[in-house]
Order: C-alpha cells, then sequence, then structure tokens
C-alpha cells in the first residue's frame, strides 16, 4: 500500500543521526512515495542553516518536500525564510515547533510570525504533545480560520482532546501516529472525525516507520480509510499530483 510520510526529519540528536542518503533508503525500504522532510538543526533554533540543508535535500530527491521551520523568537528572520522557501513547489508548508515556545503557542510572537505565514496558504505543522498546546491550537485555530493546522502526535495522551479540537474546528488535521499506541485511539478518531482530516507521519528517525504503519495497518477500519491516511488526505492537502510529484 503505497503512501506519504508527512514528517521526517533530517540531521543530528543526541542517539541518531540522519541523512539524505539514510533518510531515502528508509523511505524507499518502507515503500512510500514521498516524504515531508524537516531539519533538526532549525527545529533546535538554527532556521537559516536548517532550512538551508533542507533545500539542498529536495532539490536533489525527488522522493522527498521540505518543511519550512519558522521561530517566533525570531520574527524577523522567520519572514526573510517564508519568502525565500515558503512559495517554492517543493515546500509543503511550515513548521511552529512547539518546544521553542516557551510560554506556549498561542502568544503574540507567534501570531506575529502566522500573520506573516498565512498569506503562502499552505499548511502549518504544529507539534501537539500535551494537553496545555492542544488549547493553544485551539485558539490559534480559532482566530486563524484561513489557515490549515496538523497537529502532529494529536495530543499525545490527550488525543481525545485534541480529536474535541478537530472537531471544533474545521481547519485542524490529526495526525495519530506518532503520538503513541493508545488501544482503539484510530480506530475513535475515524469513527468520530471522519476520514479526510488524519494524516500519516512516522517522525523518523525518532521512530521506526514500521511502528506507525502498523498502527494504522492494525486498526479496524476499512482499506479505504487507511488509503484516505496514508496518501490520499495529504494528495488533496498539499496539492500532489498522483502520476508523478510537481516539478521543482
Amino acid at each position: 500500500m503505497p503512501g506519504i510520510d508527512v514528517l521526517t526529519q533530517l540531521g543530528t540528536a543526541d542517539w541518531v543521526t540522519t541523512d539524505g542518503p539514510r533518510l531515502v533508503r528508509a523511505l524507499q525500504r518502507a515503500r512510500f512515495d514521498l516524504a515531508g522532510v524537516a531539519s533538526r538543526r532549525a527545529l533546535s533554533g538554527d532556521i537559516a542553516g536548517g532550512n538551508a540543508e533542507i533545500k539542498a535535500l529536495v532539490d536533489a530527491n525527488p522522493q522527498t518536500r521540505g518543511w519550512l521551520v519558522i521561530n517566533p523568537a525570531y520574527p524577523e528572520l522567520s519572514s526573510e525564510e517564508m519568502r525565500r522557501y515558503a512559495a517554492g513547489a517543493r515546500w509543503l508548508g511550515a513548521i511552529l515547533p512547539s518546544m521553542l515556545c516557551e510560554q506556549g503557542i498561542a502568544t503574540d510572537a507567534c501570531r506575529e510570525v502566522l500573520n506573516a505565514y498565512r498569506r503562502y496558504t499552505k499548511p502549518l505543522l504544529v507539534h501537539v504533545p500535551d494537553e496545555a498546546t492542544v488549547h493553544g491550537l485551539e485558539a490559534l485555530a480559532r482566530e486563524f480560520t484561513t489557515l490549515k493546522f496538523i497537529a502532529a502526535g494529536a495530543g499525545g495522551d490527550h488525543w481525545q482532546d485534541c480529536l474535541l479540537a478537530a472537531k471544533n474546528y474545521v481547519n485542524i488535521f490529526l495526525e495519530p501516529f506518532t503520538g503513541g499506541p493508545h488501544r482503539g485511539k484510530v480506530e475513535a478518531i475515524f469513527q468520530s472525525l471522519g476520514p479526510n482530516r488524519i494524516l500519516f507521519a512516522s517522525n523518523f528517525p525518532d521512530m521506526n516507520p514500521g511502528a506507525s504503519l502498523g498502527l494504522l495497518l492494525e486498526a479496524k477500519i476499512s482499506d479505504g480509510e487507511k488509503q484516505h491516511a496514508l496518501s490520499s488526505n495529504a494528495m488533496r492537502l498539499f496539492n500532489l499530483r498522483a502520476a508523478e510529484p510537481p516539478a521543482a
């Protein structure tokens, strides 16, 4: 069953290093058609250096698309990075890293960068690992109604709160497969939300793609619903073509 891995990461962490060739090999082993890639370097604070790494990667590897990392601590630099990359066809959208937002994501600083970003009409991915971030996401979704938000991790242990937020705000999409293997979670999300706003991600290399795939493939939902999460929803959300990837 071919698919699109919405979020993987490139770069070095304390426990693992992933370069371009290793990432592409992992995609091929897992039989993914396409993967969105974010830079660990950018997610750690060096957004200019990290985003440049992703630009080089996606230009050289047609199986990849980039995530632009923006940082509310550096609004002017974030705006420059948006102008440099955000309109490009090989970029899926932007990431607002909640781990860099010490006061939460529903702050004036975050609103400033989102005001600058929404002109690009591309989705915004937010890491949503806990209850506080779920509530912040709700506040942003209520305010920025033209932005589409992807809740990566779908709230973790608080996935039910994140599901309720998505039911209340149609501009929230859920990516529940990197938020923990909670029993019955996938089935409950599909039953309650429907199949059209659920996306698949592995967050490789922090997680083995097989773990996220297993969570989806073993869920008691239809093959059609699984295909929605694996490819159809991402193709529609990111305006991807079925026959071949978009031109650079």
